[in-house]
């Protein structure tokens, strides 16, 4: 549980929004904004047919993650307008993961959408940072700000892929198809290196229990094949609790899940 801004929340939330499958895209498995939440930072995560993105706001707050359908996210985007603090809860009711948010008697529950498959984001953007010092990957960043892109937007009218080039001092060349060409004067870069600071947040959250790794968000098999969910880690003293990635609404404790057999499988992405 922590407390956070509303503002912060909507802001975060409002960054990744845009990236979603188009409804007659046959993905609804990944069509899921994804919260989740360590212990320095609250992350969104969202991604389309070609987009992977992903803000964090900073938090101090529990080790779970949840996916959450659009509409109920757009719901809680709503709610959070008329709020100013929020409280975040991660909880199982009557076996249905729910994050709940309070500002004093105004509440509202969006329940996780536990159908949709796991999204290995944090596996991606490890790839993508670690292929940053490649040989052909070296170069200066191109820096174009809301406003610029906007002015871009139009390059491409006939659907064709809208390049940026960094000319280093020159500017950034512009190019869309066969007919269309421009420059974008330059940008002082004085923010950090791409990527900084995202270490913890890209870190595996393994955590042990009776001899065994677990993984949150990770999904394993028991010895009958159904398939079950970490959705968060457990407190000290605490038993980890499984949700079923097979049936909705289906809540077991470890122990529970263990009584008739082996220890769980990973199952990989």
């Amino acid at each position: 549980m922590f407390t956070i801004k509303a503002r912060d929340l909507a802001t975060t939330l409002d960054r990744v929004a845009p990236h979603r499958y188009r409804p007659d895209d046959d993905a609804h498995d990944l069509d899921a904004l994804i919260l989740d939440s360590t212990p320095g930072h609250l992350h969104a995560v969202a991604c389309s047919d070609r987009t992977l993105a992903v803000a964090r706001t900073a938090v101090t707050g529990d080790v779970w993650t949840a996916p959450v359908g659009y509409d109920d996210a757009a719901a809680l985007r709503a709610w959070l307008e008329s709020s100013d603090h929020v409280t975040v809860e991660h909880v199982t009711d009557s076996g249905h993961q729910q994050l709940r948010f309070t500002e004093g008697p105004a509440q509202i529950t969006v329940p996780a959408a536990a159908h949709l498959g796991r999204l290995p984001w944090r596996t991606l953007l490890r790839l993508v940072l670690d292929a940053r010092d490649h040989p052909l990957a070296i170069g200066r960043p191109v820096q174009l700000n809301a406003d610029d892109l906007a002015l871009w937007g139009n390059a491409g009218a006939d659907g064709e892929a809208i390049e940026f080039r960094s000319l280093g001092p020159v500017g950034t060349l512009v190019t869309a198809g066969p007919d269309f060409l421009g420059l974008q004067t330059p940008h002082t870069w004085d923010g950090p290196t791409p990527g900084e600071g995202w270490s913890a947040s890209l870190r595996t959250r393994l955590f042990l229990f009776a001899g065994n790794l677990l993984e949150v968000g990770a999904r394993y098999a028991d010895h009958m094949g159904t398939a079950w969910v970490v959705p968060a880690r457990p407190g000290p003293g605490e038993e980890p609790v499984l949700v079923s990635a097979d049936h909705a609404a289906v809540t077991l404790t470890i122990s529970q899940v263990l009584a008739g057999g082996r220890f769980l499988v990973r199952v990989h992405d």
